[in-house]
């Protein structure tokens, strides 16, 4: 049984707690409004809802305190093909909500986010095939990437500012702002100064909070690309040993 706790395991378990999340939200949604159609913050799927994510992120604190620190790019991200070609799934999930939103525009600022998402979309690719060769990717790839997602969450937050709701936009918020985050550990990574535990909290989170996200079909869409590529993307959650840190950079790491 204890096996099924390793730390390897945890991005099932977090996938795991992203889908109950998920069908709590939808029954929320449909099932836990008033006549006027407010949510109910009371309802047992609110309450439950909000527990789950609060034990998320404990959980997820916890197994990765224990990551010491292991800066070294072929540790952490090793020539994988479904690392590889979990960036190109996102980076065809993200291209196309990104093009689909160009028709729908409200304004210019919305605009500049679809096409930036276009762009983001060819930096993945590139991402990818970086990961699926073992090689170490641009540091520019991940600052594209993160100064995307910075873009949308401040266009995205422009009409959720305007909802009495928290519960309505609140989770995909935390999301995006999780994916940013991570995305930018993983361009410190490039630059040999990763974090495994920063890195690890804001990737898990974002694909634990991007399941609740996916509500409607664009943040489906968006949302499923993200937890594809995050889930795929992860760092090496071995626990270290003191003495493995401080060997040579020069050594690989013997398991």
């Amino acid at each position: 049984m204890k096996r099924f706790f390793e730390h390897k395991n945890l991005p099932f378990w977090i996938l795991l707690a992203g889908g109950v999340g998920l069908m709590l939200r939808v029954w929320l949604m449909y099932f836990g409004v008033d006549k006027t159609g407010f949510i109910v913050t009371s309802h047992f799927a609110a309450v439950v809802l909000l527990l789950l994510a609060l034990a998320v992120v404990v959980v997820v604190l916890l197994y990765t305190r224990h990551l010491l620190e292991a800066t070294k790019y072929s540790f952490n991200f090793p020539e994988s093909d479904i690392g590889g070609f979990g960036a190109y799934i996102a980076a065809a999930g993200i291209g196309l909500s990104s093009f689909v939103e160009i028709f729908f525009v409200a304004d210019t600022f919305e605009t500049v986010t679809s096409v930036l998402g276009l762009v983001a979309a060819l930096l993945l690719v590139l991402n990818g095939y970086c990961r699926r060769r073992g090689i170490v990717p641009s540091l520019l790839i991940h600052l594209g990437l993160c100064a995307f997602l910075m873009v949308r969450l401040i266009c995205d937050y422009r009409h959720w500012s305007s909802d009495p709701q928290i519960l309505d936009y609140c989770f995909p918020l935390v999301a995006t702002a999780c994916l940013m985050l991570a995305t930018f550990q993983r361009a410190a990574f490039a630059a040999d100064n990763g974090n495994r535990r920063s890195y690890a909290f804001f990737c898990l989170t974002a694909v634990f909070f991007s399941c609740l996200s996916m509500v409607g079909w664009s943040n489906i869409v968006f949302f499923l690309s993200v937890v594809v590529w995050q889930i795929t993307d992860i760092c090496n959650l071995i626990p270290l040993s003191s003495n493995a840190v401080l060997e040579d950079d020069e050594e690989d790491y013997q398991w």
